[in-house]
């Protein structure tokens, strides 16, 4: 240890020792970064990162051995042998490579031991055969205890800054990982230097064919400026992964149009602007006549090319106009400067222009029709709510009386909401008659274990049958209802659960309302006591509508509710705005992916890409990740390939009372599971 601490000190130059070790830690953090996408990654975009940090890491410890080299005085003149150079670079980046590789695509504990002895073993190839590139009058006698404590030394570093790499991103895992991947290189380097003793041997010839000290320096600062490209190229394409997600988030994957969210933020900042100003604008809504039959006639595909046919056409009729898709054959427009008493009227008859002509599909002429509904502000209604609704009040009456027709809102177009009213007003006591129930979904892992099950509210009308939850949870949404139904959804879902034999999880959908009113952590964690289930088995969904308005109140609600120690779920992760600032915010325990991306895979390119996206993205966060609506088997196929965590779906199972699923609960004899993937 005297001998290299004496080497250190008294034959270097420390100015150099110094940046030899900055460029070490800079190359060295470079090479975590890109090992991290590595990791996130699959398939051939995998393999190029890894390619990529062995480059990095290569050239990081062949620049840090020369730097040092370079600030090395042993007394004598010293050149550089150029082929045993270049040969000593290729060999660091292939010996570090290979070692990130085996890391990479086996995680278990000897692999990623093995990976990281690889990257040490890495160095001190590097290392002795730069050595031996050496051009100098004398030969090089070695400390054998030193040698092989240098080697040692560069292997159990360079495990563990992979052990940390791999367990997780974080900026403190980065910054560890990064440390221990310079120690490694370091720490292997002066002791090695330490083993060194330079015998002079006049007598030597110097190779004519290798480089003095200056040149080598040239050398080494183009390496570093290599490190920094590669760097920078990590970064840029971080950026455009981050700005790729960001859009797929705000966009409609079929047809490039905004979706709904990015709608009703257009909406609220136009609603806004008109409140202050006294502008009118108007609501348009779409939609496309007999779409179904489109669908059964000549098939999914064809309907997909129906609607990028008429987003298409509505683009280019209301030039710069707000457009939407809000999903399935719906769209929306809103029409703003318009200098007419109506506004909105040319929009919506260049809209019924555009669409006159028919559609060549998949060598199939298709007559398609939309038809339009108007709403407008302030006449109409003075906030989104009642517009939107109005709007399509008015697309109802249009469907109703011919389709491809244009129908502005009128007071006698209120039937509908007096139907929606009537509801209302019968969901107020709905819960007191006993008319709600519980349906259970079950959920399970890609090899078709079942984990758990979702609970969903049903509502048996006395007279109107079942009424199906898209119709009196938006009502209920709307009002105070919400507050009590959910309350009631969560205890009565809590109670099952804890009466089942096998503990399994239960997940319950909160709304956004339950937020903004009430003690939500409180009376959770009532009925946690009440009902003796326990906090882990319990897992709460959410939309992102919860964190959108108040998000630092939602965030401390959403803390208070984990510190109970139920889990948290981002549930239709990818329909709303899908911000990647929801997830950096908080440490969410799964998230789901929404049916519609699940119900394209095997159809629509684009939703494939953003499952895939998804699932890499949670990956690397190493959050698991739900795909709902899982009905086929190539659906599921394609999900286990992915590696995506659990589903839910037909395929498990249909929403049902709990007893037809007694079984899977262990109330039965044999617990029920989908077949396993081959």
């Amino acid at each position: 240890m005297f001998r290299v601490f004496s080497c250190l000190t008294a034959e270097h130059d420390l100015r150099l020792v110094g940046l030899a070790g900055l460029v070490c830690f800079l190359a060295s953090l470079a090479a975590i970064n890109l090992f991290h996408r590595a990791v996130a990654t699959r398939g051939r975009a995998r393999a190029l990162w890894l390619a990529t940090a062995g480059a990095a890491s290569g050239c990081g410890i062949w620049a840090t051995h020369f730097i040092a080299v370079l600030a090395y005085d042993p007394g004598i003149g010293l050149n550089y042998n150029v082929g045993l150079t270049v040969l000593s670079l290729v060999l660091a980046a292939g010996l570090t490579g290979t070692g990130l590789s085996i890391a990479v695509y086996n995680r278990s504990h000897w692999a990623i031991c093995l990976g990281g002895g690889l990257v040490g073993g890495g160095v001190a190839c590097m290392h002795y055969l730069g050595m031996w590139a050496l051009e100098m009058p004398g030969h090089i006698a070695w400390s054998a205890d030193l040698v092989a404590a240098s080697v040692l030394l560069g292997m159990v570093f360079g495990a563990a800054s992979l052990w940390i790499a791999i367990r997780g991103t974080s900026t403190r895992d980065t910054l560890t990982a990064g440390v221990l991947l310079t120690l490694a290189i370091v720490s292997h380097h002066f002791t090695a230097m330490g083993a060194v003793e330079i015998v002079p041997d006049p007598a030597r010839a110097i190779n004519a064919f290798s480089l003095p000290p200056a040149w080598m320096a040239i050398g080494i600062a183009s390496v570093a400026v290599a490190i920094l490209g590669m760097s920078l190229a990590g970064a840029f394409v971080d950026k455009r992964t981050a700005e790729r997600i960001a859009h797929m988030a705000h966009h409609d994957p079929l047809t490039g149009l905004p979706n709904r969210a990015a709608f009703a933020a257009q909406f609220a900042t136009v609603l806004d602007r008109s409140a202050v100003s006294g502008a009118g604008f108007a609501v348009v809504c779409i939609d496309v006549d007999r779409f179904k039959e489109i669908n059964d006639l000549f098939g999914h595909s064809a309907g997909d090319l129906v609607l990028r046919e008429v987003s298409d056409r509505l683009l280019t009729a209301v030039k710069d106009q707000f457009v939407a898709r809000l999903g399935g054959d719906e769209f929306a427009i809103i029409v703003q400067g318009s200098q007419q008493q109506t506004p909105g009227a040319s929009v919506a008859e260049s809209v019924l222009s555009a669409m006159s002509d028919n559609l060549e599909i998949d060598g199939h002429r298709i007559a398609v029709g939309v038809s339009v509904g108007v709403a407008i502000y302030p006449h109409d209604g003075a906030d989104a709510a009642t517009l939107l609704s109005n709007a399509d009040a008015a697309l109802y009456r249009a469907k109703a009386e011919g389709r491809g027709t244009i129908r502005f809102f009128a007071a006698e177009m209120d039937q509908q909401l007096r139907k929606k009213r009537s509801l209302q007003h019968d969901l107020r006591s709905a819960l007191e008659r006993g008319e709600l129930c519980l349906f259970y979904q079950p959920q399970a892992r890609t090899n078709g274990d079942v984990i758990g099950f979702e609970a969903l509210a049903r509502w048996q009308h006395p007279k109107r049958g079942m009424v199906p939850p898209a119709e009196f949870i938006p009502i209920a949404e709307e009002s105070s209802l919400i507050i009590s139904i959910g309350e009631w959804v969560l205890r009565e879902a809590c109670t099952e659960a804890a009466s089942w034999p096998r503990p399994l999880q239960i997940a319950v959908n909160l709304s956004p309302a339950q937020f903004r009113q009430g003690d939500l952590p409180t009376l959770v964690h009532s009925i946690l006591l009440q009902t003796g289930l326990s906090p882990s088995r319990l897992e709460l969904e959410i939309t992102e509508g919860v964190l959108i308005g108040d998000f630092t109140r939602a965030l401390s609600i959403l803390r208070r509710l984990k510190a109970l120690g139920v889990r948290i779920a981002m549930d239709d992760f990818g329909t709303g705005y899908s911000s990647l600032s929801y997830l950096q915010s908080f440490p969410f325990d799964k998230i789901k992916i929404d049916r519609s991306f699940i119900a394209n895979l095997q159809s629509n390119r684009q939703s494939a890409a953003i499952v895939r996206s998804v699932i890499g993205l949670a990956r690397g966060l190493e959050v698991p990740v739900v795909a709902e609506g899982v009905e086929t088997r190539e659906q599921l196929e394609f999900l286990a390939r992915e590696l995506c965590s659990e589903i839910q779906g037909y395929l498990i199972g249909k929403p049902s009372p709990i007893a037809a699923y007694s079984e899977m609960i262990g109330r039965g004899e044999a617990v029920q599971m989908v077949q396993a993937v081959a």
